[in-house]
């Protein structure tokens, strides 16, 4: 028999679409969403200072959590990384790249390395050195140590590079924002960020702070993976703090420079917005992601929605996101999900699905997750909690639904005037409890910054 679905559903679309006003009263009607209140049973009202001890020459520890200081030139600061964990790389290398990335989600060695070699000849060479380096240091072959830096890009755009893109589903839970002004309560920037990835893994037992005080560029604190020079989350010495979120479309490719390294290069080397702005622009770029950059000496930020063929950047109140009540911006803050608000990225994912009607998508899209985390975290700093934002409010946003998934893989809160941080790491299996129901380590950048060795 027949199924006449679609077509009656194509029919309704159409009458709907037709109806003109009534459509637009729909789409007002249907994407209504009411934030909870704050969860604040994580959040301590006083906490007692970190403990911090000296394990080694080039390692410390904040409350238990390994910070890794190295200086010098690219090979030297590898090799200094590599040498004081080298035991976690090995760990993270077998437990994560290994056994789940290569076992469990079938990414073979001989294709690890034709992801590697596509997106390697886009690696500055100083980032090369500091990898040789950290194989040095720690034992550990190159391949393996350059294979943890391209693996995001990698499996986000899927088993196929080479191929004809394929769908490759929904992005991950991730969520960033970053608040400032009459919004929060002391008028200093606060940045929020969540990772929501993999926590079912053991990567986790590998979580490091790594500092760099480089001979170019800023001093910097990346929150990543042992022997990793490179992250998804980090502050440099400026003030300027960085955290992405995935955000896949159909104009990608493993022809260009990994997440890993532009995070690291953007830290190492901007000093404000204009530059972060420049850089983000002209980068080879690879799979779609959405990051948010703070400043905190600004007191601003930038959303940048990025693929292989496009780098769109949003300021506060940017009339591109003026488009309520799917998006909103604010003049006080910028937040971001898992999906791009720019039509332009819209409508390559609609291509990617076989839609083509953007303002049926408009009322799709407030039954996504991604959509209620953006829209929660837009009534929280705009209305709910306006002007009561600090550092200990910052904490319960990313400990409160919709925020806060069993997924969360780390979560920190940037106070990047102060160049402080407090991060919070998940447990590992068989406990395997997320990262915001965990201990958040302060890490004082000014504390380590000055240490050369």
């Amino acid at each position: 028999m027949r199924d006449y679905r679609p077509i009656l559903v194509s029919i309704l679309l159409g009458l709907l679409l037709a109806a003109g006003g009534l459509f637009n009263a729909l789409i007002a009607e249907q994407t209504r969403w009411e934030a909870p209140e704050l969860d604040l049973q994580y959040v301590a009202d006083e906490e007692p200072a970190p403990v911090v001890e000296q394990l080694g020459e080039h390692l410390w520890s904040v409350d238990g959590l390994k910070v890794v200081v190295a200086s010098g030139s690219p090979r030297e600061m590898g090799r200094q990384y590599g040498a004081a964990v080298a035991e976690d790389i090995r760990r993270g290398i077998d437990s994560y790249l290994f056994a789940h990335v290569r076992d469990n989600q079938g990414y073979d060695t001989q294709y690890m390395r034709l992801c590697s070699a596509a997106m390697e000849k886009h690696i500055a060479p100083e980032y090369i050195e500091e990898m040789q380096g950290v194989a040095e240091g720690s034992g550990i072959p190159y391949e393996d140590i350059l294979a943890m830096h391209i693996h995001a890009d990698m499996v986000h755009y899927g088993h196929d590079w080479g191929k004809p893109r394929q769908d490759q589903g929904d992005g991950q839970e991730c969520s960033n924002f970053a608040v400032w002004g009459p919004a929060t309560a002391d008028g200093r920037l606060y940045h929020g960020r969540n990772l929501d990835w993999t926590s079912g893994t053991r990567v986790q037992d590998s979580a490091v702070v790594y500092i760099g005080i480089p001979e170019q560029g800023h001093a910097f604190a990346l929150v990543t993976y042992a022997g990793c020079v490179g992250a998804v989350t980090g502050m440099n010495a400026a003030g300027i703090t960085f955290g992405e979120m995935t955000s896949s479309t159909n104009d990608e490719t493993l022809d260009g420079e990994p997440l890993f390294i532009i995070c690291r290069r953007l830290l190492q080397y901007c000093g404000n917005l204009s530059e972060v702005e420049q850089m983000v622009g002209g980068y080879a770029g690879t799979t779609g992601w959405n990051f948010v950059v703070a400043a905190g000496g600004e007191r601003s930020a930038r959303a940048f929605e990025v693929d292989a063929g496009d780098k769109i950047v949003f300021g506060p109140a940017d009339e591109q996101e003026n488009k309520p009540p799917v998006s909103e911006g604010f003049e006080y803050g910028i937040y971001r999900t898992n999906h791009p608000v720019s039509e332009k990225l819209q409508r390559k994912i609609l291509a990617r699905l076989g839609i083509d009607n953007l303002e049926v998508a408009r009322v799709m899209v407030r039954g996504l997750d991604t959509w209620q985390r953006y829209e929660s975290i837009r009534l929280w700093v705009t209305e709910k909690y306006y002007g009561k934002v600090d550092a200990r409010l910052a904490r319960a946003m990313l400990q409160s639904r919709p925020l806060a998934g069993g997924g969360n893989l780390h979560s920190v809160v940037f106070a990047p005037e102060d160049l402080r941080m407090w991060v919070a790491n998940a447990t590992s299996p068989p406990d395997k409890q997320p990262a915001y129901t965990q201990k958040y380590h302060l890490i004082e950048l000014p504390r380590f910054v000055g240490l050369r060795h």
